[in-house]
């Protein structure tokens, strides 16, 4: 069966309808899945197929993790000026294709300790006019790098963390990407402060360069994640209908974290700018907003009747990013109205 395709805004294609599975393919997906869960150290690739199937399943969905990120990179009014991709622990390559098509860099290199995913990822990359290539990776970067890291950090014990945070400090530019969970935002919020001590600068998600509040005790139920918007066609489709049945996933749920740095950047936000962080708690007549700025880790409370508007935006249409508040003069942490400023 030759699937059909549609277009995710990074550029990357996605299956619709799917590709003829057969029984032992779910339970390839499944027995990856629980090693990505458990333990997903060493080389977990049996053959090509594992390959095959994982990109079109779980890769798609780290695919549609990226869009999110490269959306946010867009708002904030950031390019990256690299002349190269260097995709490390790329897999089967997801984020390098995604990455290319949106940056427009046709020289891409590709690393993972696997040469089999490697040799995959390369046959895999959809740009006409790439240059790409799989290499070994000998410990340094050339210049003008664009480093690309995702989906590794759950991989690394706390020593492989930091020696990969310190190679990312020694790029021109990183964009780096986790799953959303409390532990493995953590640690990448350890990776900020390497990058910031090797003198980049953030671009997203973080709008100041004072130390991460999230790490405060006082924060400890609190972590940086965010949520991506699958394409909506998948919600039409078979073959993701039976994913969704056959592997248990909600196809709604796309948590995710990210650190996108640059030695270049030197946009300043306005002041007051906050960023908006994962889902807005809804109650009746209010909701609770959970944003990050200079001043710290804050929580907002915005009442519907205050701005109907701007609360409709936000907890029925998902509206996400860099706001900056009109606060209230009376009561403390609430919200009277707002308006999104990156893209501005």
């Amino acid at each position: 069966m030759i699937p059909s395709m549609f277009e995710t805004r990074s550029g990357h294609h996605c299956r619709s309808a799917g590709m003829e599975m057969l029984r032992q393919d779910w339970e390839r997906l499944r027995a990856l899945r629980d090693r990505f869960l458990t333990d997903a150290t060493g080389n977990y690739w049996r053959d090509a197929r594992d390959l095959e199937l994982y990109d079109a399943v779980f890769a798609q969905r780290i695919g549609w993790k990226w869009d999110g990120v490269l959306a946010s990179l867009d708002r904030a009014g950031w390019k990256p000026a690299a002349a190269q991709i260097l995709d490390w622990g790329c897999g089967t390559g997801i984020a390098s294709r995604a990455v290319s098509a949106w940056s427009g860099i046709a020289s891409v290199a590709l690393f993972d300790e696997s040469p089999m995913a490697a040799a995959f990822a390369a046959g895999k990359f959809g740009p006409p006019g790439a240059a790409v290539r799989s290499r070994p990776f000998a410990g340094g970067l050339e210049p003008g790098t664009l480093l690309l890291i995702s989906h590794v950090a759950g991989e690394l014990d706390d020593g492989g963390l930091l020696e990969l945070a310190a190679l990312a400090a020694s790029a021109d530019e990183v964009i780096w990407v986790e799953p959303g969970s409390r532990d493995l935002s953590r640690r990448l919020g350890a990776v900020r402060e390497t990058l910031l001590r090797g003198g980049h600068r953030i671009i997203a998600p973080c709008t100041h360069l004072r130390p991460c509040p999230m790490i405060e005790p006082r924060n400890a139920q609190h972590w940086c994640h965010f949520f991506a918007r699958p394409p909506i066609g998948i919600f039409q489709s078979n073959f993701w209908r039976e994913v969704s049945m056959r592997l248990e996933i909600d196809l709604r749920s796309l948590p995710y974290s990210f650190l996108a740095s640059s030695r270049r950047w030197s946009r300043e936000w306005p002041g007051g700018a906050e960023r908006l962080i994962g889902h807005p708690r809804e109650f009746k007549a209010h909701c609770k907003l959970l944003c990050c700025g200079a001043t710290g880790l804050e929580e907002r409370t915005l009442q519907r009747r205050d701005d109907p508007d701007l609360f409709r935006r936000i907890v029925k249409k998902g509206a996400d990013g860099v706001f900056a508040w009109g606060l209230s003069q009376t009561k403390s942490g609430q919200v009277n109205s707002g308006r999104l400023v990156d893209g501005d």
